[in-house]
């Protein structure tokens, strides 16, 4: 499989100075981060990863293990490495940009310039869960009530069906990740998070910081779990820090 296809680009940039590459949540794809386009500086191209199974790439095969998706996307990550990137993840997706970075760096690989994560519990924090193994009413309604999709889905027979293999698999990869210790990054880190989040403390997010030997920067915004809605101009004066863009 080509690495084309694990990355999108909403808009791509002649010469970037810098590229953001985001990670989307359980049940959700690539195109969840395209209104950022327009939010970002002119010189950032926005990369959005696009998993096997849904949006263009319906007709593939779901992927539920997560050291064969972590390896694929490593690969296809290899287009990117000529400028500087930022891995960005939300909820689940934070756990795979994560431990995305952790794979990078035991590869010998090229490392991020930054890290931002949102509204996920840093490592040792995160509740052991199996929402892959519930009843399909029970699964669906927990990604609604994450925010993360939308409740009409509930009501469509065909959607539901579509829906509940996708967010399974995707649940099986981050609930099976291994997210143990290792020795922080040598990337700053910024974790997004919102003050109305019911599901993630501030103290679960805020503990991020003993993942990096850099700068650490934590953001509260007015907003419950699903940050993404209102985090598009914080990120975009995020990727113009020098800090955390080198």
């Amino acid at each position: 499989m080509s690495a084309d296809r694990w990355l999108a680009r909403p808009r791509r940039v002649a010469d970037p100075r810098l590229r953001l590459v985001c990670v989307p949540h359980v049940g959700g794809g690539g195109a969840t981060f395209n209104a950022w386009a327009d939010l970002l500086p002119d010189d950032v191209e926005l990369c959005t990863v696009r998993f096997p199974g849904r949006e263009n790439r319906l007709g593939e095969p779901l992927v539920d293990d997560p050291l064969v998706l972590l390896d694929r996307l490593r690969a296809a990550l290899t287009q990117v490495f000529d400028r500087p990137f930022v891995l960005l993840g939300h909820c689940s997706g934070s756990v795979i940009a994560f431990e995305l970075a952790r794979r990078l760096r035991a590869a010998g690989d090229p490392t991020p310039a930054g890290l931002v994560l949102s509204s996920a519990e840093a490592p040792g924090l995160r509740p052991t869960t199996h929402l892959h193994r519930l009843e399909r009413d029970a699964l669906l309604r927990r990604v609604v009530d994450f925010g993360g999709m939308a409740a009409a889905v509930l009501d469509d027979p065909d959607l539901m069906a579509l829906f509940e293999r996708i967010i399974r698999a995707d649940y099986r990869v981050v609930e099976t990740v291994r997210y143990g210790d290792e020795l922080p990054l040598d990337v700053p880190i910024t974790v997004i998070g919102g003050r109305r989040d019911e599901f993630v403390s501030a103290s679960a997010m805020a503990a991020w910081s003993a993942q990096t030997t850099r700068e650490f920067a934590f953001h509260l915004i007015d907003a419950g779990h699903f940050v993404l809605h209102d985090a598009g101009p914080l990120v975009g004066s995020l990727v113009r820090n020098p800090v955390v863009a080198r």
